[in-house]
């Protein structure tokens, strides 16, 4: 049996290539949070969101986020799964420039306070968190 040096020498290149890949480089946490930060303002300045009211520019940029962040795929997932309304309740809201029920604002609220997922997520959500909290404060105070 003859050995050909040459075709070793490039499988063993093969194989080193194969699993010496280097590691993705993972960008800080705080690049990351402005990228998205950037991307969700740039959609947010888009002028069909100018005429939305305070609490529904919060839930579409609640949705926004939570959608770049991976935990929902569609806006029907959004509305069952982190406003605990029907399908249709975040594309009505849209839709027709309604007001989001406070019930739909306070389950947003307590459905982002649930998710924990990493010390960069959890940075959006805390803010999310807190402006919702203000939200709803504000609309309590309207009825007093």
């Amino acid at each position: 049996m003859i050995l050909d040096l040459d075709e070793i020498s490039r499988n063993i290149k093969k194989i080193q290539e194969k699993y010496n890949k280097p590691e993705k480089i993972v960008p800080p946490a705080e690049n990351l949070t402005k990228s998205i930060d950037q991307e969700v303002k740039d959609e947010m300045d888009n002028p069909k969101h100018q005429s939305q009211t305070e609490d529904a520019k919060f839930i579409t940029k609640c949705y926004k986020y939570l959608r770049k962040l991976g935990y929902v795929k569609s806006q029907y997932q959004f509305s069952e799964e982190f406003l605990n309304k029907n399908r249709y309740y975040f594309g009505m809201i849209l839709c027709e420039e309604r007001h989001p029920s406070i019930d739909a604002v306070h389950n947003l609220v307590r459905n982002i306070s649930d998710l924990n997922d990493g010390l960069t997520k959890q940075l959006y959500l805390d803010r999310l968190y807190e402006e919702g909290q203000s939200i709803i404060t504000k609309r309590l105070l309207k009825y007093f």
